[in-house]
């Protein structure tokens, strides 16, 4: 499908090309035309100038056709004076070896058009009648320079639009290939987000049908009896619960974009606290020491739910892999915008992990496992909150110094 539709790109836009260039050199070649027939025309008018003082009936004896060289024009063209019979009484040509045979034939074939101006097919002249009554001038002027200069243009306009056609399917390939690429990794990661959504789900739905299957087996128990199996039905029901939760959000956060930030105006400061002390217990039975350096009055544009939500996320995944003993350290500072770290100690992530530890259902093996009470959407739906949020969010991560996670949000 992405191959077909790269192809078609490519198509369409050496389509466009090819109609935008074909244009111009069809432009360009019908405005040279024109110009060799003003050309001709010019050139006929000036032979009927010329013969105005060269063809005088009264100087020329009949029958004399002359011949005069002229530089001002290398078209070939002759002029001849017509009596009221149609007979050519004489004639000078410019350029243009002529008879009298051929002469009187072209006189005959113009007289014969009924119009004072044309083309003579057969000899391939133009023409131009002035006068009338006893005496009509003649002007005619050869079509072959005319027919071959647009020729030599048509041909060069050809030779133009064959290679350019070929360039422009080549330029018109890479750019398809550049603009499908967003298109293809979107396509990517939407195909890996289903098969991973559907591997999380796949486990708590068997655990919870087994589950069902061991109650359906004693039908004569009490829930009492059989309070093991029901838990875990509760359990993974809450697993789902949360799971579906956060595939909803991201759903509704690529629905979103980053057209629509959100409204309102949030207290980080107390927020941060808060959630700093909603956690305190779970350092405690964890044996994690958590410190917090949280600076009062700091507050963001947008949703405090969400906010509070990114700050838990963060300081959820600190608690889960600082390490036995190990500590979490939340800061809040200003700066040119609100800066929210959480460090906690333990063991590094890996740098080529690094850069993947947003990403939808990805887990390394010091990071984000069902074991620890992960489902690998945290992180994504931190990124997604800090984006939203016109933010940014970046990880640090080394032996010796531990992880940290640092967020920066623009301060209301």
């Amino acid at each position: 499908m992405l191959n077909r539709l790269r192809w078609k790109i490519a198509v369409l836009l050496t389509m466009l090309l090819a109609a935008a260039l074909g244009t111009a050199l069809a432009v360009q070649t019908v405005s040279a035309a024109r110009q060799y027939r003003e050309e001709t025309d010019r050139v006929l008018r000036w032979v009927l100038q010329r013969g105005e003082a060269v063809l005088d009936p009264f100087q020329l004896p009949a029958g004399d056709f002359g011949q005069e060289e002229d530089l001002q024009t290398m078209i070939p063209a002759f002029c001849a004076v017509v009596d009221w019979n149609g007979r050519p009484v004489a004639a000078v040509s410019y350029n243009a070896g002529v008879d009298e045979e051929y002469v009187a034939r072209a006189v005959k074939n113009a007289l014969a058009a009924g119009t004072s101006s044309g083309e003579l097919k057969d000899q391939n002249l133009r023409f131009l009648l002035q006068g009338g009554g006893l005496w009509t001038q003649a002007a005619f002027a050869g079509l072959s320079w005319e027919q071959d200069a647009v020729r030599r243009q048509a041909m060069t306009a050809l030779m133009i639009f064959v290679p350019s056609l070929l360039g422009f399917f080549g330029v018109s390939l890479f750019l398809a290939r550049r603009l499908v690429r967003p298109v293809e990794e979107s396509w990517r990661r939407q195909r890996q987000f289903v098969a991973d959504a559907s591997h999380e789900l796949k486990t708590p739905i068997t655990v919870l049908l087994a589950d069902a299957d061991i109650l359906l087996s004693h039908p004569g128990d009490t829930i009492g009896d059989q309070r093991r199996w029901v838990e875990h039905i509760r359990d993974e029901g809450l697993w789902m619960k949360e799971l579906v939760a956060g595939l909803l959000f991201l759903a509704k956060e690529d629905g979103l974009g980053r057209s629509q930030p959100p409204q309102g105006r949030a207290d980080l400061s107390g927020l941060c606290e808060e959630c700093v002390m909603s956690f305190e217990p779970v350092a405690f039975e964890a044996g994690l020491t958590l410190n917090s350096g949280i600076a009062p009055g700091l507050f963001a544009a947008g949703s405090g739910e969400e906010l509070r939500r990114l700050c838990a996320i963060l300081l959820d995944n600190a608690c889960k892999y600082a390490g036995p003993g190990g500590v979490v350290t939340v800061t809040l500072s200003a700066g040119d915008g609100a800066a929210l770290t959480v460090h906690n100690t333990g063991e590094p992530i890996p740098p080529e992990a690094q850069a993947h530890l947003f990403e939808r259902f990805y887990r390394t093996d010091a990071a984000r496992s069902r074991e620890n009470g992960g489902y690998g959407l945290g992180l994504a739906i931190a990124a997604a909150i800090v984006e939203r949020h016109r933010g940014k969010i970046f990880v640090r991560s080394g032996p010796g110094e531990g992880t940290a996670f640092t967020v920066t949000l623009p301060l209301a």
